[in-house]
């Protein structure tokens, strides 16, 4: 018998209480009339979680010397694998620490040497600083008098490198013992010290020992706040095959949380990436950049890297649901950058995928196309990739090989994703749910060598999967602070549709992280403004929400920021009988493939017009959706203002069906470019034919427009744009009345154009605004609930208002009902119109 079936066979035995074997729930996402929810047990519940990191306690170190140390025991040997840790932040000054000591509270012997600090040559003994050599921009560590002086100063470009000390990995710990560590500390200025005891093996981390954290408590808190659903970083134990899986390190850590929490249920985050051991013995498949230096994790396209992680999840999943049948709800898995499977490095300049096991895909997938020399082909090279010599859209013809690498590595990654939810689902028998970041179409608009260096676009083959429940990601990093409009990153209107849960991850910085970096804020009204506006816009939407302390740091440990949420059930247990799903009367509209037709530098175009769009059209007054192309082709987009942000590269038959299932009475906004590539090239008639214009090219000096009188007439006051010169640009032919804003020759830039469908407006500009959002919306006959700048979300009976700025809101609900603040039952005033008196930053919930 293998030494899993063991261990599987052991679990369950465990499982089994002096009551009884321990029920097995269910956890699923099920359809409803309102659009997919979370059940357990086939009951939908309120879809808020909480996400914490359970990493060790911190020393608020200050001027002064102050000691502290922590006891610790560890679960099973430790034979010469151990190491301490010290980190000191992101934060210029000097450290001083002293008197390391770290012993064994059975024998008095100290396990660490105790002089290791007593010169420099006893600290290079023992210590070690990381990064070594040129990769170490930030710290130097002088010995003087038996302390240790750590001096920090800010980084090239503010990129803070991981710096800290570490022992040798030498340390030996037995599981009959108790330890202690002490030590001695002051910073100047004062900063967080954090430290830290972990065993290495197989190129895996896994802490054993520090000061206490945050992490139970805030669980406690969750729990206290009616939350269950527990996510969490957890090792995955994936362990060398002579070693066989050992559990011990998850299982200890599920049941701590549920020590604290008896009815939790428990969603693991677990990295999928390639392990140190792995990487070693398969040196062909680790990832490899345009200088040929190789990345920190395996290629996604290395078949045995896809089949060893899926085989390795599926029985994780099998020893979770074995184990803990009655608690574990799910799993969630991790990897490429930042756990959340996009390419590694795909924020920085170097291109990745010039390794063999991407070679080798790469001319399997031009084979199976049936692509001339397909056998023989190579990578595009790093400078065909960096250039563009057409413009910022591809040639179809004379670019088509980089088109084609564009969409292999989108399917590349989608394919990776995929393989290991079927495992995922295979290993759960079905029973639990399935959780995976990707499809970030709008916040990807941002990179700097364009969206589809991400790897996130091939969104509609995920979707066509069974075997995942829930998609997610971060609020966007753009416009989530206080007060800001908290886009989502995705196009969760269309994930919806297919079946699909989308979830939120609320990594906000609150009161207790100390920044407002990344959006954070200064205090705790501030902190309860954004979470309930976070959460709301969730509830409304029909979204899953975790809270998270992505530091570990204790950034939720404050009742009432918990507050916020109990606050809010009562409109969230509403919400999940809702007959219908949030149905918004403006959509944005993102086509995967025109995004693959970007070129390098594309981000001038995509970020304007895809990443800030949001940002605009959250200040429009009214609730906006995020959907696909796919979706507005098949008819199933129901709002009546259409806005195609991405739908340069449109074809024939997808141009037919969207004219085909155009509702009676749709404005569709055509953006930049709209139609302009063909699979033949590019066609000023295909534009028209998509759009009804005829278009010319144009090639102003920038791409800033001037409203008309005809715009200024419609709130078009100021001139926007990029100020760079951007190519291609077109100008329309369109009757004076129906310019609103011209180029700087004064040849038409956004026009309108009355069509037997509807409306159809011409942007050429690659930027929106809010005063375009709300004359298009007006024209169409949208309801505006705010003719201002007011984040707005509404789905019957309620209403989630933000306001940016003070002052009062002059509210229109649109129908002649009492006003009630859905959170204590206040009435405040009679539909449809009424003026609410807002501080900036307020978030109200309202019942209409």
């Amino acid at each position: 018998m293998r030494l899993s079936a063991v261990v599987l066979l052991a679990s369950a035995v465990i499982a089994i209480s002096a009551g009884g074997v321990a029920a097995e729930v269910t956890v699923r996402v099920k359809g409803t009339p309102g659009g997919p929810q979370i059940h357990v047990d086939d009951s939908p519940v309120v879809p808020r979680w909480f996400f914490g990191s359970p990493r060790g306690g911190v020393v608020h170190a200050s001027e002064e010397w102050m000691e502290r140390s922590f006891e610790f025991t560890v679960s099973e040997p430790v034979d010469g694998t151990g190491t301490l840790h010290f980190r000191f932040g992101q934060q210029p000054g000097v450290i001083s620490l002293a008197d390391v000591r770290l012993v064994d509270m059975t024998t008095g012997a100290d396990v660490l040497s105790p002089g290791s600090f007593a010169t420099e040559e006893a600290f290079a003994r023992t210590w070690n600083v990381w990064p070594q050599g040129q990769a170490n921009t930030v710290g130097t560590v002088e010995v003087r008098e038996g302390v240790v002086h750590v001096a920090l100063q800010e980084p090239p470009a503010g990129r803070w490198p991981d710096f800290h000390l570490h022992s040798d990995i030498a340390l030996r710990f037995s599981p009959e013992r108790s330890y202690r560590l002490s030590f001695r500390v002051r910073a100047v200025p004062p900063r967080i010290v954090q430290t830290a005891l972990y065993r290495v093996e197989g190129g895996v981390w896994e802490p054993i020992g520090s000061l206490k954290g945050p992490f139970l408590e805030q669980v406690a808190l969750a729990a206290n706040a009616g939350v269950r659903f527990i996510t969490f970083s957890a090792p995955n134990c994936w362990d060398p095959p002579d070693r066989g899986p050992n559990w011990a390190s998850i299982d200890d850590l599920c049941q701590r949380i549920i020590d604290v929490h008896p009815k939790a249920l428990l969603v693991p985050r677990v990295s999928a990436n390639a392990p140190g051991w792995w990487l070693e013995a398969h040196p062909d498949a680790r990832m490899v950049y345009e200088d040929g230096s190789p990345g920190h994790m395996a290629s996604v396209s290395s078949r045995e890297y896809r089949a060893d992680a899926a085989a390795h999840l599926e029985e994780l999943c099998r020893h979770l649901t074995a184990r803990f049948p009655d608690h574990f709800a799910g799993i969630h898995p991790c990897g490429q950058n930042t756990g959340e499977w996009f390419y590694e490095g795909a924020w920085g300049r170097q291109l990745s995928g010039y390794d063999p096991a991407t070679l080798k895909a790469w001319r399997g997938w031009l084979a199976a196309r049936g692509f001339e020399n397909a056998a023989s082909a190579p990578i595009p090279t790093p400078e065909e990739r960096h250039a563009a010599p057409f413009g910022l859209l591809r040639d179809p013809t004379r670019e088509r090989m980089l088109i084609e690498f564009n969409r292999f590595q989108q399917r590349e990654m989608a394919e990776m994703v995929l393989r290991l939810a079927e495992a995922a689902r295979a290993g759960t028998d079905g029973r639990k749910l399935v959780v995976f970041f990707y499809g970030y179409h709008y916040e990807f608009g941002a990179l700097p060598n364009g969206p589809a260096v991400s790897g996130h676009y091939a969104l509609e083959h995920v979707l066509g999967s069974p075997a995942i429940d829930i998609l997610c990601s971060p609020i966007s990093y753009g416009d989530r602070q206080w007060p800001g409009t908290a886009p989502c990153m995705s196009p969760a209107e269309s994930i919806r549709e297919a079946g699909m849960m989308w979830l939120n991850e609320d990594d906000t910085r609150t009161y207790l992280a100390g920044t407002t970096d990344y959006g954070g804020v200064a205090n705790l009204q501030q902190t309860r403004d954004v979470m309930l506006r976070n959460t709301a816009q969730a509830a409304l939407r029909g979204f899953a929400t975790w809270w998270m302390d992505l530091q570990g740091l204790g950034w939720f440990a404050d009742p009432q920021i918990w507050n916020v949420l109990e606050r809010l059930r009562p409109v969230d247990e509403a919400l999940l009988t809702r007959q219908q799903p949030f149905t918004p009367e403006i959509a944005a509209i993102v086509d995967e493939d025109s995004i693959c037709h970007l070129a390098a530098g594309g981000n001038a175009v995509s970020a304007p017009l895809i990443y800030h769009s949001r940002a605009t059209l959250g200040r429009s007054g009214a609730p906006y959706g995020q959907y696909m192309l796919r979706d507005a082709a098949a008819g199933t987009v129901p709002a009546s203002l259409q806005i195609y942000l991405a739908g340069w590269r449109i074809g024939e038959r997808t141009r037919e069906q969207l004219e085909a299932n155009r509702s009676p009475g749709t404005t569709r906004v055509w953006c930049w470019a709209p139609g302009w590539l063909t699979e033949e090239g590019t066609s000023l008639d295909a534009m028209e034919a998509l759009t009804g214009f005829a278009c010319r090219q144009v090639s102003p000096t920038t791409a800033r427009v001037t409203p008309t009188e005809a715009g200024m007439a419609l709130g078009l006051e100021e001139p926007w744009g990029p100020e760079a010169r951007i190519a291609p640009l077109f100008a329309v032919e369109a009757g004076r009345e129906d310019v609103l804003a011209t180029w700087e020759d004064g040849s038409p830039a956004v026009a309108l154009r009355r069509s037997p469908g509807g409306l159809e407006v011409f942007v050429g500009v690659p930027q929106l605004t809010p005063e375009l959002i709300r004359a298009l919306a007006r024209l169409t006959g949208v309801h505006l609930f705010a003719d201002a700048d007011v984040n707005v979300w509404a789905a019957e009976p309620y209403l989630s208002l933000h306001a940016l700025e003070d002052g009062p809101v002059q509210l229109d609900t649109g129908r002649s009902r009492p006003v009630l603040d859905a959170l204590d039952g206040t009435g405040l005033g009679q539909g449809p119109t009424l003026t609410l008196p807002m501080r900036a930053g307020e978030t109200r919930v309202l019942r209409y």
